[in-house]
């Protein structure tokens, strides 16, 4: 496994135990963008290309035979089409695809290079020939992408114009192939063997997916996105119900993807919220949902990260979703690891939004990302704090404390923008608490924090005592399948938090390297390569439970934050509140000097 760490790439061995789910996925996926909705071929003319485009033939091109085992072959393709629409008002959805020979023919597409593409994990490209920094155009104008990094699909929409008559399509790009071995064999084509088509769907009965996720928040506002089967007018109405008050709407045109800002009155502190579709004559309806709109001051909020399910068992993040719902947090903080296949879209909702749907479309989000979140529909499904919505780098003043919220994955070495900016933002502040939201731990005993790659060496030698300086409060991060609180001696950092194991554990262990290494600003943090709570001569502390599933909740207060970190409840369990849960460490925070 490749694992891509800011400007790093480090490599890990690791068992792969879901290729079978994914491929079934797949599977799914090979002849419509999805299994309820009844699609058509579309007669198009194809032509083909070798040099990019600038030439076409009414045949393929004989291609070169693609890399064998490791090695990879890049080969410039692209594919020109034509075809007659009588009647466009007919056609609700139009998407577009390259297909591979053999008995499972998958191919996909991605506006990417290579390692964006697989979010440096290589077996997501394993599974078949990718069209690689793909471009598409409908009628000579180009589609657009979702927001952000690159994304793997099968099938692209085009949401472009169609047209009475004749319109063209054409996708180039470079086309990748790897041979993984002897297992791939009659499951990966040549490039010769691959083909494009064209599919159509009429105005149906439709599914709103991929959310309701709601995002940022504030005095009189919040934000909530989701992803639509067709191309869709969406409408969010909000009704406030404390106190009662008028409905407001508002409403995004014909995409797929959807983003809104909600603007309710000032003083709601409770709203129910519909979001209504229309493609053609086909209406759906999600909700209603009741949000509870988060309070600025004397708030709960609730901290994990690695939602990330175990592969095939959702249950863990779907029983510790409805758990944080009844403890009735203002909000929650993410602190990434969202995934294990980032970059395939079709993998987020049955991975990720439907385990977590209860949490989602209740609890406002903050969130930051880790490891591969920059992949993928993580910028389209989640709303941050920052001017566009979209910046993973940001802050938040909720009450008495500043919420920052940094992107590990960026440059944050010493003297660069991005630290500069961070240092600004820590010296203006007058909050009495500073939290700041970082996926990648400064310090960790967990496996994944062998070695001390790109973001973990600027999260300890840059950031950390950057944060000391400024005396702020606690950082938290994910990364790890662990609990984990560190105390570094006050040169060295603040309070680090690892929250790593909301939904994954299992098959990771606590680092043996690690357990013989002295506590502090050695390469390590675990002291005694125990679990528990050790205390040190010095009084600082050292709190480490591995591979278990737990969340951090944080009652803030103008003169104190008191952290209680639960583990979370077995299979089965009732939970109507804390009470009916295990702490397993809590601490005070007072406000900075």
């Amino acid at each position: 496994m490749i694992l891509r760490a800011g400007r790093n790439i480090i490599i890990v061995s690791v068992i792969i135990v879901s290729a079978a789910a994914v491929a079934a996925t797949r599977d799914e996926q090979v002849n419509s963008p999805f299994e309820n909705l009844k699609t058509e071929p579309v007669a198009v003319t194809w032509q083909y290309s070798n040099d990019g485009g600038k030439t076409f033939a009414a045949k393929p091109h004989p291609a070169p035979p693609p890399g064998q085992g490791p090695n990879i072959k890049e080969y410039p393709y692209a594919w020109k089409g034509t075809f007659a629409v009588a009647d466009p008002s007919k056609i609700a959805g139009l998407w577009v695809r390259i297909t591979g020979g053999g008995e499972k023919p998958r191919a996909s597409i991605c506006n990417g290079n290579l390692s964006d593409a697989a979010g440096g994990y290589w077996k997501d490209l394993g599974f078949c020939p990718t069209l690689l920094s793909a471009v598409i155009t409908l009628n000579d104008k180009e589609i657009a992408f979702p927001h952000g990094a690159p994304l793997l699909q099968f099938w692209v929409p085009l949401t472009g114009e169609i047209k009475k008559g004749a319109n063209t399509v054409e996708l180039r790009g470079n086309v990748y192939t790897y041979w993984g071995g002897a297992s791939y064999a009659g499951t990966v084509a040549l490039v010769d063997a691959l083909d494009a088509r064209v599919i159509s769907a009429a105005a149906q009965p439709f599914e709103i997916f991929n959310g309701p996720v709601l995002g940022d928040f504030g005095e009189g506002y919040f934000t909530v996105s989701c992803r639509s089967q067709l191309p869709a007018e969406l409408t969010v109405e909000a009704t406030p119900i404390e106190p009662s008050g008028q409905p407001v709407s508002v409403s995004s045109p014909g995409k797929i993807w959807h983003r809104f800002k909600v603007d309710i009155p000032k003083d709601t502190r409770r709203v129910s919220y519909t979001i209504t579709a229309r493609a053609g004559q086909s209406v759906t309806k999600r909700g209603p949902f009741v949000l509870t709109i988060p309070a600025l001051k004397d708030y709960r909020f609730i901290a994990f990260g690695n939602p990330m399910q175990q592969p095939g068992c959702p249950e863990p993040l779907t029983a510790n979703s409805k758990c944080i719902v009844k403890i009735r947090p203002d909000f929650v903080v993410n602190t990434g690891n969202l995934m294990e296949q980032e970059s395939w879209s079709f993998d987020w909702e049955e991975a990720y939004i439907k385990p977590a749907s209860v949490l989602l479309s209740a609890i406002p989000t903050l969130i930051t990302p880790c490891n591969r979140d920059y992949t993928g529909i993580f910028n389209e499904l989640h709303i941050t704090p920052a001017a566009d919505g979209y910046s993973r780098n940001w802050t938040k003043v909720i009450g008495p404390a500043l919420f920052v919220g940094i992107d590990g994955n960026d440059d944050w070495s010493e003297g660069g923008k991005n630290i500069k900016w961070l240092d600004e933002v820590l010296g203006k502040s007058k909050e009495k608490f500073i939290i700041v939201l970082s996926g990648y731990p400064a310090y960790s005993s967990g496996i994944n924090s062998k070695k001390f790659f790109g973001g973990r060496v600027t999260s300890r030698n840059v950031i950390m005592p950057l944060l000391a300086r400024h005396k702020a409060t606690l950082m938290l991060s994910s990364w790890d399948p662990t609990y984990e609180r560190i105390e570094p001696t006050p040169d060295k950092g603040i309070t680090q938090i690892v929250t790593g194991c909301i939904g994954q554990g299992g098959w990771h262990k606590w680092d043996s390297r690690f357990g013989s290494q002295p506590f502090g600003p050695g390469e390590g943090a675990n002291p005694r390569g125990t679990l528990g709570k050790v205390v040190l001569p010095d009084g600082r502390e050292w709190v480490g439970y591995f591979s278990t599933r737990h969340f951090c909740v944080f009652d803030v207060r103008s003169d104190a934050i008191e952290m209680k970190v639960y583990r979370a409840p077995s299979q089965g369990k009732e939970v109507n509140s804390v009470k009916d849960l295990e702490v397993i460490d809590q601490k005070t925070f007072k406000p900075r000097q």
